[in-house]
């Protein structure tokens, strides 16, 4: 989906980032990839984490390029935004959209939906991305890193 498409939709809106607000991020990033590492938590709860880092991730990609999604439906317009920031990261952005819905279930559903397998692919996955994202950030805006 293309910027204009979602501001059309109304599901993001245009603003300058700072690099400032983007270490907040970065922050939020640090401490959820720590915290998942902790000893006994169970696989939902790793999965949880590592999916608030696939989501801060998302949106300091966003938020680099000048867009914030709106709240509502906030979790999916952040990747619908992910893959309109550029269409490489159209197929992860699939994919912590499939998350998200795992979250969804994990969270507000039921315990125990999520297994270690699921866990750790997400977290593989984030790991990766937060590699990327930085890269990404750092070839195209170079002033926010």
């Amino acid at each position: 989906m293309s910027w204009a498409k979602l501001l059309a939709d109304n599901r993001v809106t245009a603003l300058p980032p700072s690099k400032a607000e983007l270490d907040n991020l970065r922050s939020i990033v640090a401490r959820s990839l720590k915290d998942v590492t902790a000893v006994g938590l169970s696989a939902d709860y790793r999965f949880v984490m590592a999916y608030d880092a696939a989501r801060t991730l998302s949106l300091l990609v966003v938020r680099a390029a000048g867009y914030r999604p709106r709240t509502v439906g906030g979790h999916y317009n952040t990747f619908l935004a992910l893959e309109a920031a550029d269409t490489a990261f159209a197929k992860l952005s699939a994919y912590f959209d499939g998350c998200r819905m795992k979250r969804n279930q994990c969270e507000y559903d039921f315990a125990g939906g999520v297994t270690d397998t699921d866990a750790d692919a997400l977290l593989k996955s984030v790991n990766q991305f937060a590699v990327d994202a930085e890269d990404w950030v750092k070839a195209r805006y170079p002033q926010l890193c």
